[in-house]
């Protein structure tokens, strides 16, 4: 008898799993309505390792991914201008800064996980030597469209340099 109900219980103990398991298909959703007046008023930096491209054992390479947002709206965009980066150390000194052009932004254009976005390397040496002392340094972005949007970092990114 107990063999019996064992043999019965197992598999509905079974079937309860799987059907907890089970995602149900719901609606489709579909994808959020790109709006028409979208400009960029927030841009977001992330880096990659650093790289010593002269091999003098000092970082001179930051490869960047960055992404223009109309916040709230909840995708980055692409929009048409010129980017410049700052980088300054603890004390908001200066330390170099990058120009970007409206053509090679243009270029630089990809898609990611997170939605549209720019991938960009500055070279430290193009603004002044990588032989620097470790530093704690802030990078930031400012984003100036063609139809006059503005955007820009809101909270810099922190990176060390030097060696």
């Amino acid at each position: 008898m107990t063999n019996c109900r064992n043999c019965v219980l197992v598999p509905v103990l079974l079937a309860a799993v799987i059907a907890v398991g089970c995602v149900a298909e719901g609606q489709n959703r579909k994808p959020i309505a790109v709006p028409n007046d979208l400009q960029p008023n927030l841009v977001t930096i992330a880096t990659y390792p650093l790289l010593d491209n002269d091999n003098n054992a000092y970082p001179d390479t930051i490869p960047i991914v960055f992404y223009l947002w109309d916040n709230p709206y909840p995708l980055p965009m692409w929009a048409d201008g010129d980017m410049r980066f700052e980088l300054r150390d603890s004390e908001q000194r200066l330390i170099a800064e990058w120009d970007v052009s409206a053509s090679v932004l243009d270029s630089s254009r990809r898609r990611d996980q997170v939605g549209a976005s720019h991938v960009l390397t500055l070279d430290i040496r193009d603004a002044t030597t990588d032989v620097l002392p470790v530093t704690k340094a802030r990078l930031s972005a400012f984003f100036l469209g063609k139809d006059g949007a503005v955007a820009k970092t809101t909270r810099p990114l922190d990176i060390q340099i030097g060696a």
